[in-house]
C-alpha cells in the first residue's frame, strides 16, 4: 500500500468499530442480554469490556507493527510452533467465515421482518455488496469504512438520544427480565463477550495497524476504537433502560424503539442495521481472505465460497453455529490469552533486538576512535 494510502488513525478506529458493531450489537440486542439485564452493574460490564477492546486492541497492534505481518497465527501464537501458528490462523479463518453466514441469515430475516421480502433476497443483497468489496483489496473495503462508519454511528448515537430525551410512552409489549444461565452474573458475562468477539478484533486490527501511516497512528486509531466502542454501548444500554420489559420482549430492541419515534426513524434504522451486518459480514470476510495464497484464480475463489456462505445459512446453518458458540468462546479465552503472552515475548525481543543494535554502534564507535 502506497504511503498516501495508509490509514491514520481515524480510520483505523473506524475499521475496528464496524468489525464489532454488527447486526447484534447496533440493534441493541447483544448489549440488553449481556449487560443491561443485570441492570446498574451492566454499566460496570461496560466500562471493563471497553478497556478490554483497548488493551487487546492495542497489544495485537502492537505484535502486528513490530512483526510486520497480519497472519493471524502469526500474530496469536507465541513462539514459532509452524503446525500451531497454522492450525490456528485457519481456526480463527473458519470463525470467520461462519460470521459471514449469520450476517447473511441476518440480512434475509432483516428483509422479511421490515419490508416483507424474501430471506434469499436479503441474504443475497449482503452476499453481494460483501465480494464487490472484499474483491477491491484493502484499499477498497478501508475506503467503505472510512465514509460508512461515521454516518452509522451518528445514526446510532442520534436514535439513542431520542429514546433516552424523548419520554417515550411505555409499550404494552412487555416481558419478564431473563438472564442467561450461560452468563449468571455481570463480570462473567463480560468476559464472554470479550471472548467471543477477540475472534474478530485480532485479524481486523492486525490488518489496519500493518497498513497504517506509523505506530503512532496504529495505536491512537486502535485506542479510540476501542473508546468509541465503549461509549456507543454506554449509550445504548442507557436507552435500553427507558423500557426494560420491552428491551427483553424484542428481538432488536433498537428497532422497536425507532419504530415507537416515526416511521420515518424506524426506515433509518432498518438501513442502519443493513449497513451494520454490511459491514461486519465484510470485516470478518476479509479477515477469512487473508488466509488465501494470492494465486491466479484467487477472486474467484472469494466470490465462490462467500455464496457457499449464503447457501449454508439459507439451509439453516445458523442451527449449527449454535452449538458452536460454546467452543468458540473457549477458543476465544484461549486466544486473549496466548496474544497477551506473544505480546510480552514480542516486547522483550525487541527490546533485545535495540540493546544489541546500540551495544553493536557503541562497539564500531570505540573501534573507529582507535
Amino acid at each position: 500500500m502506497e504511503e498516501n494510502h495508509r490509514l491514520g488513525a481515524l480510520s483505523v478506529a473506524l475499521m475496528y468499530v464496524g468489525t464489532i458493531m454488527g447486526a447484534g450489537f447496533a440493534s441493541g440486542r447483544e448489549i440488553w442480554q449481556f449487560f443491561c439485564v443485570f441492570q446498574d452493574k451492566g454499566y460496570i460490564g461496560i466500562f471493563v469490556i471497553g478497556i478490554m477492546f483497548m488493551v487487546i486492541g492495542v497489544m495485537t497492534s502492537k505484535i502486528a507493527r513490530t512483526l510486520g505481518t497480519n497472519d493471524m497465527g502469526k500474530v496469536i501464537v507465541p513462539g514459532n510452533n509452524p503446525k500451531l501458528v497454522e492450525f490456528v490462523g485457519y481456526f480463527m479463518a473458519l470463525m470467520l467465515f461462519t460470521v459471514l453466514i449469520t450476517m447473511s441469515s441476518a440480512g434475509g430475516a432483516l428483509f422479511c421482518q421490515q419490508f416483507g421480502q424474501s430471506r434469499i433476497l436479503g441474504g443475497a443483497v449482503i452476499i453481494l455488496l460483501v465480494i464487490l468489496t472484499v474483491i477491491g483489496g484493502f484499499d477498497r473495503v478501508s475506503k467503505v469504512f472510512r465514509w460508512m462508519m461515521p454516518i452509522l454511528v451518528i445514526a446510532v448515537v442520534s436514535v439513542c438520544l431520542m429514546v433516552i430525551f424523548m419520554d417515550l410512552p411505555q409499550s404494552e409489549k412487555q416481558a419478564e427480565i431473563s438472564i442467561s444461565p450461560l452468563t449468571p452474573n455481570w463480570f462473567l458475562s463480560a468476559m464472554q463477550y470479550i471472548s467471543y468477539n477477540v475472534l474478530a478484533l485480532v485479524p481486523i486490527v492486525a490488518t489496519a495497524s500493518v497498513n497504517a501511516k506509523s505506530d503512532k497512528h496504529a495505536f491512537l486509531g486502535t485506542a479510540l476504537g476501542a473508546v468509541f466502542l465503549g461509549l456507543l454501548a454506554f449509550v445504548l444500554g442507557t436507552a435500553l433502560f427507558t423500557d426494560m420489559g420491552f428491551s427483553q420482549a424484542m428481538d432488536m430492541p433498537m428497532l422497536g424503539y425507532s419504530a415507537k419515534i416515526s416511521k420515518s426513524v424506524n426506515l433509518v434504522y432498518t438501513c442502519v442495521l443493513l449497513f451494520a451486518i454490511y459491514a461486519s459480514a465484510t470485516s470478518n470476510y476479509y479477515g477469512f481472505t487473508t488466509k488465501m495464497k494470492f494465486q491466479k484464480h484467487r477472486r474467484i475463489k472469494i466470490i465462490l465460497i462467500a455464496w457457499v456462505g449464503f447457501l449454508c445459512g439459507l439451509i439453516g446453518f445458523t442451527n449449527v453455529i449454535a452449538f458452536m458458540f460454546p467452543i468458540e468462546g473457549f477458543m476465544g479465552f484461549a486466544i486473549i490469552a496466548m496474544v497477551i503472552i506473544n505480546y510480552f515475548k514480542v516486547i522483550k525481543e525487541e527490546k533485545e533486538r535495540l540493546k544489541a543494535e546500540s551495544d553493536e554502534n557503541v562497539q564500531e564507535g570505540i573501534e573507529e576512535e582507535a
